[in-house]
């Protein structure tokens, strides 16, 4: 049997076998090409990505050290960086931050807190007030340091006064800047059965012995606004007030008692008390001298009286009287007491005793404190009638 021849089939290639030399010369272009981008990548990469690594390291220490501050030292800290002192701040610091930004100084109003007569009687029951005093959004707080009955609440250094508080009036002033306010103290002015006869500067007969209000053994003595001892005793106060560090001083009680037929017939029948210029120029003078005494160390005086008794015709025995002399008022700052009604007429009572005030006020400026446990509508309804009159009034 005969071998069977096979077929071979001849492949033939497509492949230009003298193209190998051209794709050769492309592979190597491509690597220089790729090598070449790559190094371009490396250099662009170093010079934007460590600037990158940099910052993301340091962010930390720069957000640190751009938010931290420093009180300045006690020494560079004045009166004036009190004043601006908001509720909550710590007194006496003019602080800023590492960089140029300073920290915003507070709108400052004359609204006053003011706390209770046992509040500077000792450390604690100061503290505590001054804790509450804080939810009250006042920049000022008001301290009384000598009542009514002419107690000193502090500790005083002023010769034959007697003193019932311990803590000094610079130890109370400098607690309520601590707090973050500024510290004002409120006083008795005349009214005072304590102080007088150990002065001489009490009403006397014209025998020089000692007046009171009433009779022998019930009566009060007060301080008299025609001796002259009573204006240098009240300067003497206000001068020791703003010289520890209250930035205000509130006078209230510039008054006259309320005199008897008998007083003004016969016992002080030799005191110009039937002249109501002469009474009212005697206040003045009594003003004049605790306004002296409190810009001796830097405070403003404030003289504080009931509006009612301010509008009023008749002023006498109030502490209104001032009053009489007008034209004295714009030297002075006011705050007027305000009793509003607590009824449904509480707004049109307030504007109507709003305008009265402009014209008994004589063209001064005051600040009205509205007191009083009305409720929270009639309340609203009164500063609001003080809004639209343009005067500035607040409650506690």
């Amino acid at each position: 049997m005969k071998n069977k021849k096979t077929k071979i089939k001849i492949k033939r290639s497509k492949v230009n076998l003298y193209n190998k030399k051209k794709n050769k010369t492309k592979q190597v272009i491509a690597i220089i090409v790729t090598a070449a981008a790559a190094c371009a990548l490396c250099i662009l990469g170093y010079g934007i990505g460590k600037p990158l690594t940099d910052y993301f390291k340091n962010r930390g220490s720069v957000i640190q050290s751009s938010s931290m501050w420093t009180p300045e030292s006690s020494e560079n800290s004045g009166s004036e960086s009190s004043e601006n002192s908001s509720p909550g701040a710590v007194s006496g610091d003019n602080s800023t931050s590492s960089g140029s930004e300073e920290v915003p100084e507070p709108v400052l109003s004359n609204a006053v807190y003011y706390l209770s007569e046992e509040a500077a009687l000792s450390s604690e029951s100061l503290s505590s007030e001054l804790a509450a005093a804080k939810s009250s959004g006042h920049s000022i707080v008001a301290v009384t340091l000598k009542n009514s009955d002419g107690a000193f609440l502090y500790s005083s250094s002023i010769e034959k006064v007697k003193s019932t508080g311990t803590l000094s009036a610079s130890q109370i002033a400098s607690e309520i800047e601590k707090a973050g306010f500024i510290p004002a103290a409120k006083i008795s002015t005349l009214k005072d059965k304590t102080n007088g006869p150990a002065l001489g500067c009490q009403y006397k007969f014209a025998n020089g012995a000692t007046w009171l209000d009433d009779r022998p053994g019930v009566g009060k003595t007060w301080l008299s606004p025609f001796e002259n001892k009573t204006s240098d005793f009240v300067k003497n106060i206000t001068s020791e007030l703003s010289q520890a560090g209250f930035k205000r001083i509130i006078a209230g009680e510039i008054m006259y008692p309320n005199f008897f037929p008998v007083d003004i017939n016969t016992n002080l029948a030799h005191l110009p008390i039937t002249d109501r210029t002469k009474r009212a120029q005697a206040l003045w003078n009594v003003v004049a001298a605790a306004k002296e005494g409190a810009e001796s160390g830097g405070a403003e005086l404030f003289v504080e009286m009931n509006g009612l008794k301010l509008v009023a015709e008749k002023k006498d025995g109030t502490d209104a009287e001032v009053g009489y002399m007008p034209e004295n008022l714009i030297t002075v700052n006011l705050i007027i007491d305000y009793f509003p009604e607590d009824s449904a007429n509480a707004y049109t009572a307030a504007q109507e005793f709003a305008g009265q005030l402009k014209t008994a006020l004589n063209g001064a400026e005051c600040t009205v404190r509205i007191t009083g446990n009305s409720s929270a509508a009639a309340l609203e309804s009164v500063k609001n009638a003080f809004d639209e009159a343009q005067i500035e009034s607040f409650s506690q």
